[in-house]
């Protein structure tokens, strides 16, 4: 067992510790703790995937302002119709944003 000197106070602890015991400054690096993003094990998405994911996005957003535009003439229904309608538009579009992000990050 070693003596160390923490960074924060200035207390002599033992190297062996998790933390100091005059002001709870952890020691070192905690083993568990990983902060760097997990790599995602899959292939990048291929320009053809990245194309045919562009155009159900936007059928998919399209296909919502149509229905939501019809929900409006809908007498008995009309709410479900226009929630259905929005919640279409929401994944559409978010689904239509993250491949534009997956389209113009650079590949390696």
């Amino acid at each position: 067992m070693t003596m160390i000197t923490c960074s924060e106070c200035g207390r002599s602890i033992s190297d062996r510790a998790p933390a100091c015991v005059g002001c709870g400054a952890p020691v070192g690096s905690l083993p568990g703790l990983n902060l760097a993003p997990p790599l995602s094990p899959g292939l990048p998405p291929t320009r053809r995937q990245i194309r045919w994911r562009l155009i159900a996005a936007s059928l998919m957003l399209v296909g919502g302002v149509i229905a939501a535009r019809q929900a409006m003439h809908l007498p008995r229904f009309g709410h479900l119709a226009s929630s259905a309608a929005t919640a279409l538009i929401l994944v559409g579009l978010v689904w239509l944003l993250i491949t534009l992000v997956q389209r113009l990050s650079p590949r390696d």
